[in-house]
């Protein structure tokens, strides 16, 4: 073997090396991240990973007005036609433990596509990187509005609190158990 052969040989299984410890650190903190249910924020059980500051600045980003509305709850509110979007996020010591969706139609109509959307993206905060889970809570949130359905279920580790009879509104609460 010549000498350029060997250095090629040898940076190649170092390349391997370093990749195979590379994917099993991810491996090893994706794993911890994924059998996480809560988090310590304070007195309170929060969702894993979710800062209460990112949360905040991608609802706005997004056109929503946000105040804090009293005792670590953030009401942020966005009006795009005749659908109103309201959000409430309960907040301690920058975690997030209680999320409360809300889809209004001042035309009273059933529940658009965009509501929907609305309503699954906060459904599916708590296990934003598991793919299984949010398909799975994806599915039950699409057949309890289709069935026009309050109901209350505890998926995975949260429990998920749907409101479809207000008539005008849509909400989903999202619950850590205590």
């Amino acid at each position: 073997m010549t000498g350029r052969s060997r250095w090629l040989v040898i940076l190649a299984a170092g390349l391997a090396a370093f990749l195979a410890a590379g994917t099993g650190s991810y491996l090893y903190a994706h794993d911890l991240r994924a059998g996480q249910v809560t988090q310590s924020c304070g007195a309170r059980a929060c969702i894993p990973g979710l800062k209460a500051s990112a949360l905040l600045d991608a609802l706005k980003g997004r056109g929503h007005e946000c105040e804090d509305a009293s005792g670590g709850a953030w009401l942020c509110e966005m009006v795009v036609g005749s659908i109103g979007l309201q959000a409430r996020v309960n907040v301690s010591d920058g975690g997030v433990h209680r999320l409360t969706g809300t889809v209004f139609h001042a035309d009273g109509d059933p529940l658009t596509e965009a509501g929907l959307a609305y309503l699954t993206w906060f459904a599916v905060l708590p296990y934003r990187d598991d793919p299984a889970a949010t398909a799975q809570i994806r599915d039950w949130l699409t057949k309890m509005i289709e069935v026009d359905k309050d109901t209350q279920a505890t998926i995975l580790d949260y429990t998920y609190v749907l409101v479809t009879s207000k008539g005008d509104a849509v909400q989903l609460d999202i619950r850590i158990p205590t």
